[in-house]
């Protein structure tokens, strides 16, 4: 490989208390929990949108987002039943519009410093302490300085360009990491199933009558509340490099040409889908696995049997593990015992400076599985953001936080 050497002047645009990549469900809790302890936050997102998988993924429903959370996740439910955009399918749907326009109402009044648009490019590090990042947009490059920087990138970028150790797949084998899944809304869907549908069998016979073969075998219908749209959960990409844009793109491609072939095979032979919609694919598409940053410690498959419980435990989670296998066509699924998630799982080890949260967290294959899902990754994030403000106010290592203590029980 050739290479160019770059000697490079970045400047430093800013230095706040927290610094949170990503602005998914877990940069969500992160980032608002953070601002409202006071925290001087920049939340730095590549998109135009906060979200991510709820805003620019189409992904619905919201796992977990029942009255059992409480924080950020059960507020945002209730904001969501207030404007008539929660319910739906598995009473848990919600509309994607106004869940953007709620995000942005809250971390807004927080005071968040938002900046849509931007790439981050690099850790900033002193030996193994991260300080900051840099990051990419319109204007150039520039460097951002902070006490703690949050990775909630989903993939780990941040902890991996620091250096911090991970695992991928099953024995770093990343085609053996879950199938992607492009999402797509439909409209006009027909009002005998407005509170959804598990659609194999409809695509199943339409596949069929066209000498096709079906590309998942577990696909739902997902509508939202008080709507006549929805999304489809069908496309799935098997053995895709998630750590690589050149194949993510493939894949993005592939599951846009599932998602024509899907709708126009329901139009053509299921007459109770004649008039279906073709309204967007989502802008973004859905990776399941990736990075998982190794930590303090690692949740494994005991701890969802056992149903674990932790002093230091920042969220809890009740989700099955849910596998869409890298082949088959289908899901590998069980139950599990209502789980703890430690902070210890979200500080990557060895290192200072960055907290991880989301899907990236320290945990095997399976484990990842479950906790992965959506408000699993607010409440982490959230309740990691409020023991690092604890620290920074106390001036200690977020190690020596008796995290029990500044959670006043909540996990207890």
């Amino acid at each position: 490989m050739n290479f160019i050497t770059e000697n490079l002047k970045t400047p430093i645009a800013g230095e706040y208390d927290v610094i949170v990549v990503g602005a998914g469900p877990a940069g969500i809790g992160a980032a608002l929990a953070s601002a409202r302890e006071g925290m001087r936050t920049l939340l730095i997102e590549r998109t135009a949108c906060l979200g991510g998988m709820w805003g620019n993924g189409f992904m619905n429903p919201m796992f977990e987002g029942n009255n059992k959370k409480s924080g950020i996740v059960f507020e945002l439910v209730e904001e969501l039943k207030k404007r008539d955009a929660w319910g739906g399918f598995w009473g848990k749907s919600f509309n994607f519009e106004y869940l953007k326009c709620i995000l942005e109402e809250k971390l807004t009044e927080a005071g968040v410093e938002i900046l849509y648009c931007t790439d981050f490019s690099r850790a900033v590090c002193e030996g193994n302490t991260v300080k900051g990042v840099i990051a990419e947009n319109s204007e150039g490059r520039a460097a951002y300085m902070a006490s703690t920087v949050f990775d909630c990138t989903g993939d780990g970028h941040v902890a991996a360009d620091a250096g911090c150790a991970f695992e991928i797949g099953v024995e770093g084998d990343y085609k053996k990491c879950q199938a992607m899944t492009l999402m797509f809304i439909v409209g006009n869907i027909p009002e005998k199933y407005r509170d959804g549908l598990m659609i194999y069998e409809k695509l199943d016979a339409v596949y069929k009558k066209a000498g096709k073969e079906i590309p998942f075998k577990v696909p739902y219908l997902i509508p939202a509340p008080n709507a006549h749209f929805g999304n489809i959960q069908f496309t799935h990409m098997y053995g895709y490099d998630p750590l690589s844009e050149k194949e993510k793109t493939a894949a993005t491609i592939e599951g846009r040409r599932q998602m024509l072939e899907a709708f126009e095979l329901l139009k053509k032979y299921d007459e109770e889908f004649s008039s279906l919609e073709l309204i967007a694919s989502a802008p973004v598409l859905g990776v399941r696995e990736s990075r998982r940053i190794i930590g303090e410690y690692t949740v494994d498959e005991n701890d969802l049997i056992l149903g674990s419980k932790f002093d230091d435990a920042v969220a809890c989670a009740s989700f099955g593990v849910d596998i869409h296998t890298s082949e088959g066509k289908g899901q590998v699924c069980h139950p599990v015992k209502p789980y703890q998630i430690p902070m210890r799982a979200l500080i990557p080890r060895g290192y200072d400076g960055i907290i991880v949260a989301g899907r990236c967290i320290s945990g095997t294959h399976e484990a990842m599985a479950s906790y992965r899902v959506t408000a699993n990754c607010t409440e982490m994030a959230e309740n990691a953001a409020i023991v690092n403000a604890y620290a920074f106010k106390n001036k200690m290592p977020i190690r020596e936080v008796d995290v029990k203590q500044v959670l006043c029980g909540k996990f207890a």
